[in-house]
């Protein structure tokens, strides 16, 4: 059999089948050069499923689908009632599962599998299982990677999927594999379904919340758009206005503002998406694309822009968006006050004192009862803003203030989702609803997407340095939402882990790691590797896990406690918190972004876990560590986001 086949048409595809036994010559064999896979990702095709498989034919429908996309590659192998079809060779990088395929850069790749069928309600059986398990035992011998450190799923890397399936659950899917390459019977098959895995009607009413949320103040969501993807990707929030276009200088740019931030790019890489906010830098330029960008972002919100305004210099600064409607005036308790409504805050001054712009939303805890009347008076106006009234009452405005979710969008109002009713209510950083009548019961739209593995909606973490700057690092707590999760990527997890053997997490400990990302990323996943944490967060607070928590990863190892010895890796959870190459000869401490997702994660921990005030450790505090600490964490910080 030669080494490889070739392939025709684009993006290149083999298009050969093989019966089993000529697939285990053919990997056992093979050369994937000198960078050889070190994950296998698992797919379902949902369509076509078994029953509407043809064989080449489909296999050429596939490719005719990824060329209207503009695929250059493909997935690498389709496991298929007649065979193990070769799509992709499988020395090079195919494109399958976003993040998941890797990169020569990254220094790792996946191989894409493909099950064809639908999964959802069903695990697969029959040839085509049979055919899976080939291809996954194959791979995991030749590249002598364990099942449980070489698969994946799709739903690993990407949002709004249930890839390959809800039915499959990892635990399943791994002994299966490893009774394969053991040549022994599988066992006993666990119920379909992982606990706490959304349902496929969660991810309709994803799906509706998401268009219901983008359609209050542009043309609905579309997950094929670039600017939405960024827009999820990077929390921006909800749309302000409709997407539109814009020439400058010969030049013509698409654009959209959201609640966050106003996106564009030139025509026609649209692909390539820019920011309002990188583009202006906190200042205001007289002309050119910036100051076209940002005049339109406020005519699309329904005003006129300003530069000389007080209102709009700081609402640039702070980067609250885009305003909803003109300004105008109110008088609270005999005093005049102007005030205009934007996506993330209202500002409010008192007349004639311009320059004195101050944020409804520092209000919020205020107990003195003048200040309260005024709060109540701004929020009545804030929700004038877009045509209904303010109901102090109301659990969904309730919530909203705590949440701190931004401007409202929208009335409250219903829908009907697979038969069932529900109220909601768009507000620029989040959406709020519940079933009809479990009014009280109210839910939010970042949990269910955070729950499909999408990055949720809200303040961007990489912001929460620059907030710093501009407001004081004290008042960067009043103005991001504590509860609004950072961006979370799971990349090919660590191998150094072992089971906790019944053990319970009790405890979190705390590491510095030196080193840039990338570099402290491959230490703690590369094969072989001794040591690594659960979750590895960055300077600019996006958060990277590498081992399940159910597993004990390799971070603590048997420490001293108070004179008692403990293995506390299988009693804990380990974060690692990125610091600078030469730390700690070079100090490094725990920046506004960091800490506000190390916050959220502690406390998302903490609702999981019995972890306490006077559980979390730092590495230094254990005895006979000889690894250098944290200190520089606040820690009344963490017990803060305990306590919440």
């Amino acid at each position: 059999m030669p080494q490889d086949f070739p392939t025709t048409g684009a993006p290149p595809m083999i298009g050969k089948v093989l019966t089993a036994n000529e697939w285990l010559d053919y990997v056992a064999n093979y050369n994937f050069g000198s960078l050889p896979p070190s994950r296998l990702v698992l797919h379902h095709t949902y369509r076509p499923d078994e029953n509407q498989w043809r064989g080449l034919a489909s296999m050429k429908g596939m490719q005719s689908f990824y060329a209207k996309k503009g695929w250059t590659a493909a997935p690498h192998i389709y496991v298929a009632p007649d065979g193990i079809w070769l799509f992709t060779p499988m020395s090079k990088i195919g494109i399958h599962a976003g993040t998941g395929n890797g990169s020569l850069k990254a220094g790792w790749y996946s191989i894409g599998l493909e099950m064809v069928g639908y999964f959802d309600h069903k695990r697969p059986s029959g040839a085509v299982w049979e055919f899976a398990k080939t291809v996954m035992g194959g791979l995991s011998r030749r590249l002598n990677i364990a099942p449980r450190q070489l698969i994946s799923f799709h739903r690993d890397y990407t949002n709004q999927k249930s890839c390959p399936g809800w039915a499959v659950t990892k635990e399943w899917v791994w002994g299966e594999v490893e009774a394969w390459t053991n040549n022994a019977s599988p066992p006993t098959p666990p119920p379909p379904g992982e606990i706490g895995t959304p349902t496929p009607s969660d991810e309709l009413l994803l799906e509706a919340l998401l268009n219901e949320s983008y359609n209050k103040r542009s043309q609905g969501y579309n997950s094929d758009w670039a600017f939405h993807n960024y827009a999820i990707d990077h929390s921006l929030g909800m749309p302000m206005g409709k997407s539109a276009r814009l020439n400058v200088g010969g030049k013509s740019y698409n654009y959209q503002p959201f609640a966050r931030d106003t996106l564009f790019c030139e025509i026609p890489n649209w692909g390539d998406v820019q920011t309002l906010s990188d583009l202006l830098s906190g200042s205001i330029p007289p002309s050119g694309l910036g100051r076209m960008l940002l005049e339109a972002t406020y005519k699309a919100a329904g005003a006129t822009f300003h530069a000389d305004w007080a209102f709009h210099q700081y609402a640039v600064s702070a980067k609250l968006g885009p305003p909803i409607g003109e300004s105008a005036n109110i008088v609270v308790d005999g005093a005049k006050y102007s005030y205009q409504v934007f996506a993330l805050d209202t500002l409010y001054n008192r007349v004639p004192h311009w320059s004195e712009v101050k944020q409804l939303g520092h209000l919020a805890n205020e107990s003195d009862a003048a200040k309260a009347r005024l709060r109540e008076a701004l929020l009545g106006v804030t929700y004038k803003a877009i045509g209904t009234d303010y109901h102090a009452d109301w659990a969904f405005h309730q919530l909203a203030r705590s949440y701190n979710i931004g401007a409202p969008l929208s009335k409250s109002y219903k829908t009907i989702v697979e038969g069932k009713t529900y109220a909601l209510q768009v507000y620029a950083l989040d959406t709020l609803y519940n079933v009809v009548p479990n009014w009280k019961d109210v839910r939010r739209l970042k949990e269910l997407a955070v729950g499909q593995g999408m990055p949720s909606f809200g303040v961007s973490f990489a912001l929460a340095a620059e907030a710093a700057s501009v407001l004081g690092a004290d008042a960067v707590w009043g103005v991001l939402d504590q509860d609004v999760a950072p961006p979370i990527h799971y990349n090919p997890p660590s191998s150094a882990f072992s089971d906790r053997d019944g053990s319970e997490v009790s405890m979190l400990v705390l590491h510095g790691v030196a080193g840039t990302p990338d570099v402290a990323l491959d230490r703690m996943t590369e094969i072989g590797a001794r040591f690594a944490t659960h979750y590895y967060i960055t300077n600019n607070g996006e958060v990277y896990q590498l081992v399940d928590e159910d597993q004990a990863a390799w971070h603590a190892g048997v420490s001293a406690l108070d004179g008692i010895w403990f293995n506390l890796n299988r009693i804990s959870i380990g974060v690692a918190l990125e610091r600078p190459t030469d730390w700690p000869r070079v100090e490094g401490g725990t920046g506004a972004a960091q800490l506000q997702a190390l916050c959220w994660l502690v406390g998302d921990l903490s609702r999981r876990y019995r972890i306490t005030r006077d559980s979390v450790l730092i590495w230094s505090s254990l005895a006979g560590s000889d690894h250098p600490g944290t200190e520089e964490v606040p820690v009344g910080e963490l017990q803060s986001a305990l306590a919440r």
